[in-house]
């Protein structure tokens, strides 16, 4: 018994640890992005655009509120071309005008709606896309205490598409294929799409969770930890911006791009 509650103690002592440490990290990490903030800052409007890729921004621990990121830009470049193809401007081009103009939701939004009725597949049919679509509907009900009413809302994986074509855009202008003018065109063209579909930053981020989940079939108990942080801080992006748009930050916006 007296070994046991050893056992218990270290386990506990190491957990507190990796808290403290966590906490630790995500401080610094917040310190960082907003010295990054001070040094590149960005008109509210074009704020107001970035928050539709500001899921990936924080997943890759970037300020979702600038275009420049910490990250080295060879890291960069060698990312989309490993991860999307993507080595020069008509590639860049063609991938960005892809998610905006199809993007997976073309493909896998019917699935979607399918799994919400509670039809059933193999995984000779779907792959892994059912079982973590499951996984991440049951994450999202525990950690963000999302209901079955909030998934109801959602009928598309449409923002996986356009919070990625925020960050393809941005990453493409870092490494030189396209300018900056061009990237803020695709965002805002990723933005005008965005706000009419959802009604909530929740409806948004269920889309997201659902896209990665279905067309990516990955795990998304990381992103619910950035979802949690958009959601539920005070002074996030997403609590400064509504997911609606305005006519009048539209014609602004279009400005100063």
């Amino acid at each position: 018994m007296k070994i046991f509650l050893i056992i218990v103690g270290i386990v506990i002592v190491i957990f507190a640890g990796m808290i403290i440490l966590g906490n630790g990290f995500n401080n610094r990490n917040k310190k960082k992005r907003a010295e990054m903030e001070m040094a590149n800052p960005l008109p509210k409007e074009k704020q107001h655009l970035l928050a539709y890729g500001a899921i990936l921004s924080l997943y890759r621990l970037e300020s979702p509120r600038i275009l420049q990121v910490m990250e080295n830009h060879e890291i960069l470049k060698d990312g989309l071309s490993a991860a999307w193809e993507v080595n020069n401007t008509e590639e860049a081009v063609q991938t960005l005008e892809w998610l905006l103009s199809e993007g997976h939701r073309t493909k896998f939004d019917e699935l979607l709606l399918a799994l919400k009725a509670g039809q059933s597949f193999t995984e000779e049919e779907v792959g892994k896309s059912q079982e973590c679509y499951e996984s991440a509907k049951e994450g999202m009900m525990k950690r963000l205490s999302f209901t079955k009413s909030n998934f109801d809302q959602v009928n598309t994986i449409a923002a996986w598409d356009f919070d990625r074509a925020v960050n393809i855009a941005r990453w493409s202008y870092i490494v030189g294929y396209i300018t900056e003018e061009q990237a803020w065109g695709y965002i805002k063209r990723a933005a005008d799409a965005a706000s009419p579909i959802f009604q909530s930053w929740n409806d948004y981020f269920i889309s997201f969770a659902f896209g990665r989940a279905i067309a990516y079939e990955g795990k998304i108990i990381d992103i619910i930890w950035k979802g949690k942080e958009l959601l539920e801080e005070k002074d996030s992006i997403w609590n400064e911006f509504n997911i609606k748009r305005s006519t009048v930050q539209e014609s602004v916006t279009l400005d100063k791009v």
